[in-house]
């Protein structure tokens, strides 16, 4: 078996070594960079970074969520937005947030590709058992993906302090993450 082990070995040295004498030929001249595979890439790119980290405090104690965030808006009325969380707990494991968002540029150009904004926002909550209102807002940039001026991505910091009906305890949730939305300008 030993021996065995010491060929397998020794062939696998010889036959990397003669692989590294094998001349390839440059294949990159057939693909082209254009800015619609830059568009691409950041189209990709922007949809995986969709799941944002959550950290809710609810009843003196801290839960671990994930979120998804999709919003759709016009310059300058604000924008819609819907937030699906997924909350790492053994009860109420699901929460929805609706809400309306102001977004106020930061750098006052909006003509550029992205620029940062400051985005008060209120809405209604639910996690399909408990009910209620919340105020929030989220400091971040909003980045043009290349496809169109329309399509950007929202990377952003939120704070949100939620108010429950029928006497429940409050909720306050921190996300950190990029949203994605359709927003014109």
């Amino acid at each position: 078996m030993k021996y065995t082990i010491y060929l397998i070995f020794l062939f696998l040295l010889t036959t990397t070594n003669m692989l590294s004498q094998i001349t390839l030929h440059d294949n990159n001249t057939h693909f082209k960079k254009n800015s619609a595979s830059d568009a691409g890439n950041t189209f990709i790119l922007s949809s995986i970074l969709v799941i944002s980290p959550t950290l809710i405090l609810e009843d003196k104690k801290a839960y671990f969520g994930l979120s998804k965030e999709l919003s759709i808006g016009k310059f300058p009325y604000g924008r819609a937005e819907f937030d699906y969380t997924y909350i790492f707990r053994s009860e109420r494991t699901s929460a929805v947030h609706i809400s309306y968002n102001f977004d106020i540029p930061l750098n006052g150009n909006f003509s550029q590709s992205s620029l940062f904004m400051i985005s008060p926002g209120a809405g209604y909550y639910t996690d399909f058992t408990r009910k209620g209102f919340f105020g929030q807002i989220a400091i971040g940039l909003f980045a043009s993906t290349g496809f169109s001026e329309s399509i950007a991505i929202h990377p952003n910091i939120k704070f949100r302090k939620v108010f429950m009906k029928d006497d429940y305890p409050g909720v306050f949730e921190i996300s950190l993450g990029v949203g994605f939305g359709f927003y014109s300008r």
